[in-house]
């Protein structure tokens, strides 16, 4: 055979075939962008939702290094930089701590840094640079404050640094300063200069330093690999090739250092993807089917004058990559700006603070790209290959369906129209699944959506928030990063006294808080030891074991909080008149990680509270957030709260212990004079910046608005997937019309009527409808219970019902759609007279 180049006329006839389908063209196009929107703003709202919360947790860690090696001398920097896996450091040298009187109850760090650490610590000078001279510094806003001096640059600062052996007090003027960020762990921090420190630290012995436990003179190399992923083993392949012996620190605000352990994450993005090529490959694959079937003789003629099956595939082709490339900018442009739009909606869901960092990842257009065009390609090469095998003779008979040989049936009533109809559904069974997988898609996804929504529980989120109508918290005690904002003692006793003389306030349930590091007892150790001898023990189990000792979170609560301490307990039982004795602690289950729940104390046993000077005898054990509303809602991982009467934390304590700080006041009114109450209380807490005002209305709009955006984000996506599966099911009806034209003529020349042929095409479309509905209420109410089920049980405030209402409503509405498409089909089939459709057949 001779080989000759027919590209160009292939490309020709694949251009002229488009131009003469602008309706198919259209369908396709649009096809395309809904598929690639769909994906696209998927895609941009979980990377750019990750990235908010990477850069949240990265300032709450301090940098956006990938990792650090600690308490090094300078030939171990020297040693550990040089390692080619390294591509960027920073070195930052531990100098003091300031021990001025206004930073008593804070800790300021003075650190040496260079450009690279201060550039990765988020540290951006609002003026000047890091200190040169020995008598220079950096400092922040907060600090200057702090200090009472202007943020300008050369204001004069008396600082008093405590280097360990001594404090040195020395002056010094501001050579460069920069914005506190709140989320900053290390919110109180100074830069000296080198000169300071040789002047000031070239005696301390880092070794030694690092051996009492000061760490001053010692520095810390923070490293940045070519990636984020696995930078444990990363850091601790620097070690072995170094080999050298320190201490490491991993950021862990990078979702990817431990990919394995997020692949489980992945799984319900990749199935919402996977749901959406599946809904675009249903409707991108009938479309082209139609567009084969309407012009199969074209295809067979070109085949009877010598274009070859793969010609006539590569047609199809250039055909479904130009209408690919067409709609896929449009899919992206509108992707990206849902998915940025969408960003912020989705960070409040967090309940802790996230600031909204958007992704412009490249990643985002490469994989819905690939994603469109691995659903594009895989839609068109069927419908490619029909009109590739198909015979120049039987092109003008073929009628969409297989040609298979079936026995003749006898029946003494004759055919019924209804008969007739359900048999015409399954002589193309393939296309029959597909349509009916795509209605079903959608209804088990709406209904899904739908159940979780329903399953919203007000009640049970406002009682994990407030235990009465008002309550107001002192924010210096919750805020757990950064540098507490003011006095964590302004929620005084005079001010709740006040707060219970309010015109119609009952009473006022207060909450009292310490903090402890309880050193560890043999029970605690024996629960910890096993976990630390796993193949990869967390590093915060790591710090635990090694400074002996957990943080406890310790609670004195009022009475009024007594009546909901049951529905936490897990074992033993809550008597609340030997409990008001004070001789009784209620703890909860500690933090040992997901797959962890056991407690390190139980029923009759006892605990002793240093910082309490007193035993106390367990009365029960809660869940790990137990009392939410009655706490800080931060938990310190291997530690536990623990629960007392308010008078055991406002006794007088044994000296030298803290005075508890008083951490919220709930306050339970009159429903008369709830208003006026209302108003009052909020005009008291408006008095300071440190207290924060919530009325149990406040948290209902709050959880309204969750309810708002998960309905925006969830029945947006089902909407869209629902309208492909009813264009899917419009292409099917219109392709069973177009591929039984002929038969239909044929019926009507041996006497049926319009009439009966026009009933058995609606009993066709009811029919389609009752499979989808017998599908939807077996297995669609099977996937919806499971669906819906896992996402309510990890979700916080939510109390599981199912919805049946979508399976209810998809009746009527799938039996109108069916039914205006039927007749739609019907009036397009009846254009032709009898004669014209059958000698199309000739």
């Amino acid at each position: 055979m001779i080989s000759t180049n027919n590209r160009k006329i292939v490309t020709r006839l694949s251009l002229k075939s488009l131009k003469a389908n602008p309706m198919r063209n259209l369908a396709v196009i649009c096809a395309v962008i809904l598929t690639t929107l769909l994906i696209t703003s998927i895609f941009t709202m979980v990377l750019s939702l990750n990235k908010s919360m990477e850069l949240t947790q990265m300032k709450t860690s301090g940098t956006d290094f990938h990792g650090g090696f600690k308490y090094l001398t300078p030939a171990q920097v020297e040693t550990l930089k040089k390692h080619s896996s390294i591509r960027e450091y920073g070195v930052s040298l531990h100098a003091g701590e300031l021990r001025n009187e206004v930073f008593k109850n804070t800790r300021v760090e003075v650190n040496q840094t260079d450009k690279s650490s201060a550039r990765h610590s988020f540290v951006h000078f609002i003026e000047g640079g890091l200190p040169v001279a020995e008598n220079e510094v950096v400092l922040n806003t907060w600090v200057m404050d702090k200090l009472g001096i202007k943020h300008a640059l050369g204001q004069k600062a008396t600082l008093d640094i405590d280097i360990g052996e001594r404090v040195v007090q020395q002056d010094f003027i501001v050579s460069g300063y920069y914005e506190a960020d709140k989320n900053l762990s290390m919110a109180g921090l100074a830069f000296v200069s080198e000169a300071w420190v040789q002047k000031n630290l070239s005696s301390i012995d880092p070794v030694k330093s690092k051996a009492s436990g000061s760490y001053v003179n010692t520095a810390e190399l923070s490293v940045m690999f070519s990636n984020a992923v696995d930078i444990e083993k990363k850091l601790n392949k620097v070690l072995a090739d170094t080999g050298l012996d320190v201490p490491i620190g991993i950021n862990w605000a990078y979702t990817t250092s431990s990919l394995s352990d997020n692949i489980i994450k992945m799984v319900p993005y990749l199935a919402v993807i996977l749901i959406i090529m599946l809904s675009g490959y249903l409707l991108i694959y009938n479309i082209f089917y139609i567009s084969v079937v309407r012009d199969v003789k074209f295809y067979g003629l070109l085949k009877a004058i010598g274009t070859t099956p793969r010609q006539l595939k590569k047609i199809i082709t250039i055909q479904s990559q130009l209408l690919y490339l067409t709609g896929l900018p449009f899919g992206l442009a509108s992707g990206y700006g849902i998915g940025l739009a969408l960003t912020p909606l989705l960070g409040t869901i967090s309940g802790e603070p996230v600031e909204t960092s958007y992704s412009a990842s490249p990643w985002i257009f490469i994989g819905a790209a690939v994603f469109a065009y691995l659903t594009v390609w895989i839609a068109a090469s069927k419908p490619g290959r029909m009109a590739a095998r198909i015979a120049p003779v039987e092109a003008v008979r073929f009628a969409g369906v297989s040609a298979k040989r079936k026995m003749n049936k006898r029946s003494k009533r004759g055919a019924k129209l209804y008969g007739m109809a359900f048999a015409n559904l399954f002589r193309n069974k393939k296309k029959l699944f597909l349509m009916l997988t795509s209605l079903s898609l959608s209804m088990i996804l709406f209904s899904a959506i739908f159940t979780v929504i329903s399953s919203l529980d007000v009640n049970k989120y406002l009682s994990s928030y407030i235990a009465g109508d008002v309550v107001i918290r002192n924010r210096a005690i919750v805020q757990s990063a950064g540098e507490q904002p003011g006095d964590p003692y302004k929620l005084s006793g005079p001010f709740i006294g006040a707060l219970g003389k309010i015109d119609g306030v009952k009473r006022v349930d207060s909450v009292y808080y310490k903090f402890e590091n309880y050193t560890m007892d043999d029970t605690i150790r024996a629960a910890l030891k096993p976990l630390a001898e796993t193949a990869s023990p967390e590093p915060a189990l790591t710090w635990v074991l090694k400074n002996n000792f957990i943080q406890l979170d310790l609670y004195g609560i009022d009475a009024g909080w007594y009546d909901l301490v049951q529905k936490d307990v897990i074992e033993g039982s809550f008597d609340p008149q030997k409990f008001a004795s004070g001789n009784y602690v209620l703890v909860t289950e500690p933090l040992m990680g997901e797959d962890n729940h056991q407690s390190y104390y139980h029923p009759g046993g006892r605990i002793e509270y240093k910082g309490l000077g007193k035993s106390y005898e367990v009365m029960a054990v809660l869940n790990s957030n137990a009392l939410y509303a009655a706490t800080t809602h931060v938990f310190s991982p291997y530690g536990y709260n623990a629960f007392f009467p308010s008078s055991e934390l406002t006794r007088k304590l044994p000296a030298g212990s803290k005075p508890p700080m008083a951490l919220s006041a709930t306050l339970h009114v009159d429903p008369a004079k709830l208003d006026s109450a209302m108003q009052t209380a909020k005009s008291l807490a408006a008095s300071t910046d440190e207290l924060v005002y919530k009325s149990r209305e406040d948290y209902r709009q709050e959880l309204g608005g969750f309810i708002r955006i998960f309905q925006t984000v969830g029945y947006g996506l089902s909407f869209i997937i629902a309208l492909i599966g009813v264009l899917n099911y419009i292409n099917t009806v219109i392709t069973g019309v177009i591929t039984r034209k002929n038969e239909f003529a044929l019926l009507e020349s041996i006497g049926m009527t319009k009439r009966q042929l026009k009933k058995v095409l609606v009993y066709e479309g009811l029919f389609n409808v009752l499979l989808t509905v017998s599908i939807t209420s077996t297995i669609g109410v099977f996937l919806t219970y499971s669906i819906s089920k896992s996402i309510t049980d990890s979700m916080a405030f939510t109390v599981f019902h199912m919805g049946w209402l979508p399976f209810i409503l998809a009746v009527p509405v799938l039996a109108a759609i069916a039914y205006t498409v039927t007749l739609s089909s019907y009036r397009m089939l009846s254009k032709d007279t009898i004669v014209e459709r059958l000698r199309q057949t000739e």
